[in-house]
């Protein structure tokens, strides 16, 4: 009957179903997935489908659930998100970042309600993509980093709590660690295990 929800995109899939144990007791990891959202969609002023769709999922959850929200990698990517908007907007990264991230996290906030034992997770390290440049792959990593510390810091400003998965999958070379990656995106189940980890400083 102990169950997490976790809110996101395609990543929440990544964990679908499985067991975590918090505190000693065990939790099934239920997903409530919104595909190809991005943090970019809740930092926006306007209402769109992708709000629209998690305020709806939001509000079906029982009060005081725990709740995993993972939203950000999509915007980190080479070909879409943060660097395809920075080369357009001519602005740079640290200032659309921290919109970004500001936004994402005040949204969550105004439509969390009670349901107060929230977790967000963070990016994941990159995997270095041979379909684009060793320049490009370095900008993804930079973006990744610059997201990631936008995030802490709004997360710890809000007095929220963080789980890193970015730590556990970063190797020596500043790429994924090709431990817990399914594909150039993705996390497999055998990051539970790791998340588990991150609860006991809770």
């Amino acid at each position: 009957d102990n169950k997490i929800y976790h809110v996101g995109d395609s990543h929440c899939l990544s964990y679908a179903h499985h067991l975590i144990k918090i505190n000693k007791i065990n939790f099934k990891i239920c997903p409530r997935v919104i595909y190809g959202a991005k943090a970019f969609h809740f930092s926006q002023d306007k209402d769109n489908s992708f709000k629209a769709l998690t305020k709806l999922h939001l509000d079906a959850l029982p009060l005081n659930s725990k709740i995993f929200v993972s939203f950000g990698e999509i915007d980190c990517r080479p070909d879409e998100g943060i660097l395809v908007a920075a080369n357009v907007l001519d602005e740079p990264l640290e200032s659309i970042i921290n919109k970004t991230v500001k936004g994402y996290l005040n949204w969550f906030l105004k439509n969390l309600k009670c349901k107060n034992s929230c977790y967000f997770l963070n990016v994941p390290a990159p995997v270095f993509n041979t379909n684009f440049s060793p320049d490009l792959n370095s900008k993804v990593a930079r973006t990744v980093d610059l997201f990631n510390s936008a995030l802490k810091e709004n997360v710890r400003k809000h007095k929220l709590d963080l789980i890193d998965v970015f730590q556990f999958t970063l190797g020596k070379n500043g790429y994924s660690n090709g431990l817990f990656h399914i594909d150039n995106n993705h996390l497999g189940a055998l990051a539970v295990p790791e998340i588990e980890n991150g609860f006991l400083k809770y």
